[in-house]
């Protein structure tokens, strides 16, 4: 039986999910991530290999959450239990759907405090905010100032009206895009110098297949929703398709716009990251950027608990005060107890819990799911592109996951 049309109502769109999607990987995935190992690990030739992994595994991987979406009309925690009844496999199978909504809340918390720094040293520069109240959150005595505003904010923003919420979401990616090229612009110069083409050892082939697999798995739950509210005739192959070229075209502007900051950051290798922030147009056009993709990011990464709790027949805004308020509680014991160091360590757990609900739910779609099913849903325009795909999710993609997950391991 379908989800009600009325918990459907004013969720989320699909061209909206594929917005979220490149916003997660632009906000907690990519930044620092991707430039920083570029210029460790070989420059164009890093970014080539990235590329070329997004582009083998990001597609298999993207259909995957969108078919499910598709089969259950359900939320994911509600529509894992639905296929794992109809395709009459034990319960365990339900648990990278719980998994997801931990790292939901996981993501939450790293987006806040991260965009909160920005937040912080662009108030600092104003005169907005004094240098022992920076001190002090830099030290993780108090959650930044910038984290708990942008919390505050996002809920906000989950409470207006869904034609409301479209509308921000469309001017506020508009914008994004608009900064990001300008800052990438004022970071050409940078990029050139810094990316310089190097021989890529098994050790950056391994970094740039996981940066791949973590962006493109980024806003699973999301693509989730996306599928379950897609058209039922029609393919699926199109809107994973319009998902990655945004989630790449938002990579590479950001690995230019941020080539400055880790041109800084080598020259300082001793110091910390979010104190060590060059002057010039890169500041003023990417910190906003940056503030506003986590504004957006933080409500969207929000929707698929808030859908769940819809579906549990929980109103709007108690849902929005849990979920937030539960967020909110991560980051600041995050930041209490380690500071940015903690930070540090709460985005490697999001890339280790991440990595493992997308192992589980290749290997639920690509061995226990049923094929009639999933042919059916996927509606691939021949046989062909669904064998490539069916052998991507049970053979390559679970390699590939499994060859990064051993690069955390033997850290």
């Amino acid at each position: 039986m379908a989800t009600p049309q009325s918990v459907v109502h004013g969720i989320l769109r699909p061209r909206e999910v594929f917005a979220a999607l490149a916003l997660s990987g632009l906000v907690f995935l990519h930044l620092w991530e991707l430039p920083r190992l570029a210029a460790l690990h070989g420059g164009v030739t890093f970014v080539m290999a990235w590329v070329l992994c997004s582009l083998l595994f990001g597609l298999p991987l993207l259909l995957t959450p969108l078919l499910l979406g598709r089969r259950s009309r359900r939320s994911p925690l509600e529509g894992m239990a639905f296929l794992t009844r109809e395709a009459d496999a034990p319960r365990f199978w339900r648990a990278p759907a719980w998994a997801s909504a931990l790292l939901g809340l996981i993501a939450m918390a790293a987006v806040a405090l991260v965009a909160g720094g920005s937040l912080n040293f662009l108030a600092h520069d104003l005169r907005l905010v004094s240098d022992s109240l920076l001190a002090a959150s830099h030290s993780g005595a108090v959650l930044p100032l910038g984290s708990g505003s942008l919390m505050l904010l996002a809920a906000g923003l989950s409470l207006l009206a869904p034609g409301k919420r479209a509308a921000v979401l469309s001017l506020g990616m508009l914008l994004i895009l608009v900064l990001l090229a300008v800052a990438a612009l004022a970071g050409l110069g940078t990029a050139t110098a810094l990316y310089q083409a190097a021989p890529l050892t098994i050790d950056s082939w391994r970094a740039a297949m996981g940066l791949a697999l973590c962006g493109t798995g980024a806003g699973a739950g999301l693509i989730w929703i996306a599928g379950m509210q897609a058209p039922r005739e029609g393919g699926l192959g199109g809107f994973g398709l319009v998902a990655l070229f945004a989630y790449l075209v938002l990579g590479l502007l950001l690995l230019l716009a941020l080539a400055p900051f880790v041109s800084a950051l080598q020259a300082n290798a001793d110091g910390e990251s979010l104190q060590i922030v060059p002057t010039g147009p890169a500041v003023w056009m990417l910190m906003p950027a940056l503030i506003l993709a986590a504004l957006l990011a933080l409500q969207l990464l929000a929707e698929p608990l808030l859908f769940w709790l819809a579906e549990k027949k929980m109103p709007r805004l108690q849902a929005v005060v849990l979920v937030f308020v539960l967020a909110t509680l991560l980051s600041e014991v995050v930041w209490y107890v380690g500071g940015p160091a903690g930070l540090k360590l709460l985005l490697s757990a999001l890339a280790l819990v991440l990595l493992l609900v997308v192992l589980g739910l290749v290997l639920f779609a690509g061995w226990i799911m049923k094929v009639s099913h999933a042919r059916k849903e996927l509606s691939l325009p021949n046989e062909g592109l669904y064998n490539l795909w069916r052998v991507a999710v049970r053979i390559a993609l679970p390699l590939a996951i499994l060859w990064v997950l051993t690069g955390f391991f033997s850290a």
